[in-house]
């Protein structure tokens, strides 16, 4: 399967902009809830919150700089479908493998305490996969990519991904960033990554929720 379309440079303004951003958002809220008592128990609606300002932030740069096209967020090609069906036939393939063999693997697949209801539920299948892709996809590994090349930076990207959720060199978020980035960089569809990453967080919800590794 060949791709025509090809990832275009983005612009430096973009990429600075939206780090200064995202970090000045994550550090913010970070205070926040670390010295201010008064916030304490809230903190599912403060992420909820800090996800739609840096989904505002970033839809406004795109919009500014008119990077739709170039991030893969226009309407996704029948190849891009292709691969999405194919990245996640493989990825549920291994999950069942994985599963039937070791099925306490699984068991350590928890959810913090305060990330419950539907608005949790909104908050992990929905806006952060769109947030975090825009953020590790669409920024941090087209800007790493522009300098380092396709393999280098499919790791890098991943690493980071992996340390911003656990603070871990090494997690399943480390494997899923791969993923992510690998079906960004074969379907140059931003849309590819965000379905899939949808896709990977309902199943840890699942497991959660319902107990199925135990």
């Amino acid at each position: 399967m060949v791709i025509k379309q090809r990832f275009t440079d983005l612009p430096y303004a973009f990429l600075r902009t939206g780090l200064l951003v995202y970090i000045g958002l994550e550090l913010l809220v970070s205070l926040c809830i670390t010295y201010l008592p008064e916030v304490a128990g809230m903190e599912q609606g403060i992420v909820i919150i800090l996800r739609l300002l840096e989904l505002m932030a970033f839809s406004a740069l795109i919009h500014h700089y008119k990077l739709k096209v170039s991030l893969g967020l226009q309407c996704p090609s029948l190849d891009a479908i292709k691969i999405f069906v194919a990245v996640s036939m493989v990825c549920v393939a291994l999950f069942l493998i994985i599963y039937s063999l070791y099925p306490s693997s699984f068991a350590y697949v928890t959810l913090p305490v305060w990330l419950s209801g539907v608005s949790g539920l909104l908050l992990m299948v929905v806006l952060a996969p769109l947030v975090e892709e825009l953020i590790f996809r669409g920024l941090l590994y087209r800007m790493l990519r522009e300098r380092w090349g396709i393999g280098l930076s499919v790791v890098v990207s991943a690493v980071f991904f992996s340390l911003v959720h656990h603070g871990l060199l090494f997690s399943p978020q480390l494997v899923g960033g791969i993923i992510f980035a690998v079906a960004y960089e074969w379907s140059k569809s931003l849309w590819v990554s965000i379905v899939l990453h949808m896709g990977a967080n309902s199943a840890v919800y699942l497991l959660s929720v319902l107990d199925f590794a135990k």
